[in-house]
């Protein structure tokens, strides 16, 4: 998740925050068929698209989560830090601690029939924290039990009100204690708070996943944004996310909620029109796991009016459509599979189309350490590449092929539809083909498993020796401190986009500027950076970025480039990329 905006916002509201009220039974699970709404930032400001309303706003028959944002700094031994942008500015006398009456109005016992699931979230893109050991974690949980809980505190900022439980939004700062601090506060709580997490959608989640083998987990809200596993790509693997709940979790009913941007302003990639968002939960609807929608954020989906008369009340619609009452006690009586078919997504409205002209090719950085499940895949929503064309299917040479100018991934290898035929080619040694995240477009790239790059699979197929290769993530840039990934969203013959998205794998927090460095082919340039300036040397660029934050645990930005006449696209490698803070 992202903080909004250049800076917090510190407008008081001026209407009370009143009405949404937690379960009177605390504990009860994770509803079936659900809507979960991140609420707190007013993430819609910096994108003028709307603002964050009040939180009794939004307890309204379309969301059954609400989960408040931030507690974004831990201070281990000392008061915590929030954030609720212009929702509370008031602090106790002679601390820094927020207390925000008006939110307990809103999250308290007030109206019993509206009673909705509310969360306290835990991290975030800004601020600084993490745990050096278990022992801090143990310590913390006791804390946010006694502040947020049913303990007793010096300082509560929502007074006597009790939330359902705490959510993991946890960006950077490393992997230790997250397990801890879920089995402490269960522990604390005889069971009775929830605790889910909200990792990004590369498999297993670089910061979580650890906590989320090796503790109990309710739900997790997992961010198929802002990375190459977006639904619009050839890589949503829901599927995986999907196999660690029924085979690893702990918690073998936990749900997988599909985790979207509520507008096109809420994050770098991945947002979905409503025709899209209809299809992919129709997909993950047939997995087991599956718990419904989370949105990034409030404030995006209730002035997103996109889909009349906002997109908030037409996926409450349609996620409550499911056969289980939305508020239920969490059990399904919906017949789902743990192997859904392919369904076909289609391309994104009002991107440019990939031309035959030019190989896109690519070597591309990621953020976690491993690939989708190693198991048999089981197939996403298949994505449509110009012209309504599956990216993952082999196809050689003269094979018939719908429409001229469509593109397609064969194995490690590329096509182009030239007046009814393919003309297939491959990827440079050691890269495979992959789709663009919005899904218009693919590129080669370096497989984060080397496994496919060591044969044409579509080839052996084609040879009767063997099966096409799983679905394999883009290689990361990893170093002791950062661990990045760089998605190619949109890639034509003279022009293409990505998104940077850097998360500090220790304590400390990036500062309030970042120099990002990284090498391109001579054919290609480096055009624009978001929030910063380029600098070109030879072959190396150098990015200055201001980072939106002061500090913060992860960095999210778009660059964009052209491309020579004629040139061949070749992003950065991973090995080429620095980050200096």
């Amino acid at each position: 998740m992202v903080f909004s905006g250049k800076r917090f916002i510190n407008v008081v509201t001026a209407a009370a925050l009143l009405a949404c009220t937690v379960d009177l039974i605390q504990g009860a699970g994770i509803p079936s068929n659900a809507v979960a709404e991140y609420w707190g930032q007013n993430s819609a400001a910096s994108g003028g698209s709307g603002s964050q309303e009040n939180l009794a706003s939004y307890c309204d028959d379309s969301t059954d989560i609400l989960i408040l944002s931030f507690l974004h700094e831990f201070n281990i031994g000392d008061l915590p830090t929030l954030n609720f942008a212009n929702a509370c500015t008031t602090t106790f006398d002679g601390t820094k601690l927020l207390h925000c009456p008006q939110i307990a109005k809103g999250t308290y016992k007030n109206l019993p029939i509206k009673r909705k699931k509310i969360l306290l979230s835990l991290g975030g893109a800004a601020g600084s924290y993490g745990f050096s050991s278990n022992s801090q974690a143990k310590t913390f949980a006791k804390t946010l039990y006694d502040m947020f809980g049913a303990g007793n505190h010096k300082y509560r900022p929502f007074d006597d009100a009790v939330v359902d439980g705490f959510d993991f939004d946890i960006e950077g700062g490393g992997a230790t204690g997250y397990a801890t601090l879920s089995d402490s506060l269960k522990s604390l709580s005889d069971n009775k708070l929830l605790i889910t997490g909200a990792p990004q959608c590369p498999f297993p989640d670089a910061m979580l996943g650890d906590a989320l083998d090796n503790a109990m987990f309710d739900a997790v809200f997992v961010q198929f944004y802002n990375n190459y596993c977006s639904p619009s790509g050839s890589n949503f693997n829901f599927d995986s996310w999907d196999k660690w709940a029924s085979s690893t979790s702990k918690n073998k009913d936990v749900k997988v909620f599909l985790g979207l941007p509520g507008s096109s302003t809420a994050a770098g990639s991945g947002y979905l029109p409503f025709d899209q968002i209809k299809k992919t939960v129709a997909t993950a609807q047939k997995f087991d796991s599956y718990g419904g929608v989370m949105f990034w954020d409030a404030s995006q989906t209730y002035s997103n009016t996109e889909e009349s008369p906002n997109l908030a009340v037409a996926v409450g619609k349609l996620v409550h459509g499911g056969s289980s009452t939305p508020g239920d006690d969490g059990s399904s009586t919906t017949t789902k599979s743990s192997a859904p078919t392919t369904t076909a997504t289609p391309t994104a409205s009002g991107t440019e189309k990939a031309t035959t002209t030019t190989a896109i090719t690519t070597a591309t950085a990621d953020a976690t350490t491993s690939s989708s499940s190693s198991s048999s895949p089981v197939s996403p929503p298949a994505p449509t590449v110009t012209g309504d064309t599956n990216t993952s299917t082999c196809v050689k040479t003269g094979d018939s092929c719908p429409k001229n100018n469509a593109n397609i991934c064969a194995g490690n290898s590329f096509g182009a539809c030239d007046n009814g035929k393919w003309v297939v080619q491959p990827c440079p040694a050691g890269l495979t083909c992959f789709s663009t995240t919005d899904g218009t477009s693919i590129y080669c790239a370096q497989p984060n498993s080397g496994a496919s790059s060591s044969r044409d699979t579509c080839s052996a197929k084609h040879s009767g020796s063997e099966s096409p290769a799983s679905q394999k993530a883009p290689k990361p840039y990893k170093n002791n401190r950062v661990q990045a990934q760089l998605s190619v969203t949109s890639a034509t013959s003279d022009s293409w986009s990505a998104v940077i998205n850097a998360r500090r794998t220790d304590l400390k927090p990036f500062g309030s500027r970042v120099v990002v460095a990284l090498n391109l082919s001579p054919s290609m340039k480096l055009t624009s950076v978001e929030n910063g300036k380029v600098k070109k040397s030879g072959n190396k660029v150098t990015m200055q970025i201001k980072n939106p934050h002061k500090k913060s645990m992860d960095l999210v930005f778009t660059i964009k480039g052209s491309i020579a006449k004629d040139g061949v696209f070749v992003a950065p490698s991973a090995s080429s990329m620095t980050f200096r803070s």
